[in-house]
């Protein structure tokens, strides 16, 4: 059964329109332009802002995140690599589930955390940091931090040490904080991070596509796929090594990871798995 139901002092801030309109338009947007082509099932219910009452019985709650490489709309047709992935374990193994999209981090972690989901699903890469936060399962894929500039910026960044005293926009409340603290870290200066919320990686992506703000920092896959179909984008400067991509869980929870996990093991030996990081993780 499947259904969906500090900035800175003196760093400027990105010239954005009113937020409520501005992420009505973008949600809808990702889903049209970016991933149409790759999607081949229907959306069964809409996107809900509120917490859900938990399922019950032996259905699993996942909360993931509305972005093009997770959970994407396009008029009547839901996809997404995180979701395919989920969606055919689960009917292998005939467990029920619901899956509830998300824009802010916040959301999904609170409803994690008070037990209304079972699995959050983002951009988790494995770090310290969130595994001594969550119960992660084990790597689903690989993807890295790429920085997402114009191509014609006037201050093309093209090595992640160039950006030593200048600022990046995340999402806000990504694991992405970490790994740019970890980078100003390594090359011994500030680098500014801004959180705007409640805009995710996709939205900063058309932003920075749109001239509203310089430079964002998202993960390789989504970068990739949204810089195929827009031009003004480049998506060629990592800030990262390439990181396993993992699922989270409350830390209490091992007996579901540890199901996932062997779900995901047989799952990634199929040629089916194979194909849909291929389809999803490639540029074209």
């Amino acid at each position: 059964m499947l259904t969906s139901n500090k900035q800175p002092s003196k760093t400027p801030r990105p010239r954005v329109p009113r937020p409520a309109t501005l992420i009505i338009a973008l949600i809808v947007a990702v889903g049209a332009m970016f991933f149409a082509k790759k999607c081949s099932h229907s959306a069964e219910s809409p996107f809900t802002s509120s917490l859900p009452a938990k399922s019950g019985g032996d259905t699993l709650d996942i909360a993931i995140e509305i972005s093009p490489l997770s959970y994407s709309l396009a008029g009547d047709t839901v996809c997404g690599l995180d979701y395919d992935i989920l969606r055919e374990m689960a009917s292998i193994h005939r467990r029920p589930v619901k899956f509830h999209p998300f824009a802010p981090m916040d959301y999904a972690v609170r409803g994690l955390d008070e037990g209304n989901f079972d699995l959050l699903v983002s951009s988790l890469p494995s770090t310290a940091a969130l595994k001594n936060r969550f119960a992660l399962t084990d790597q689903v894929y690989l993807d890295r931090e790429i920085l997402v500039q114009q191509r014609d910026a006037a201050k093309k960044i093209t090595e992640a040490h160039a950006l030593a005293g200048d600022t990046v926009w995340i999402a806000a409340g990504s694991p992405l904080a970490g790994r740019i603290r970890n980078l100003a870290a390594e090359i011994g200066d500030t680098i500014h991070i801004i959180q705007n919320h409640p805009y995710t990686s996709e939205h900063l992506v058309m932003l920075v596509a749109a001239g509203e703000i310089p430079r964002a920092v998202v993960n390789e896959g989504l970068a990739l796929s949204m810089a195929a179909t827009d031009t003004r984008l480049d998506v060629t400067t990592p800030v990262s090594f390439t990181q396993f991509q993992t699922w989270a869980l409350r830390k209490d929870n091992t007996a579901l990871r540890d199901t996932i996990n062997g779900w995901l093991k047989s799952f990634q030996a199929t040629d089916r798995y194979n194909k849909l990081t291929q389809r999803y993780l490639s540029a074209d």
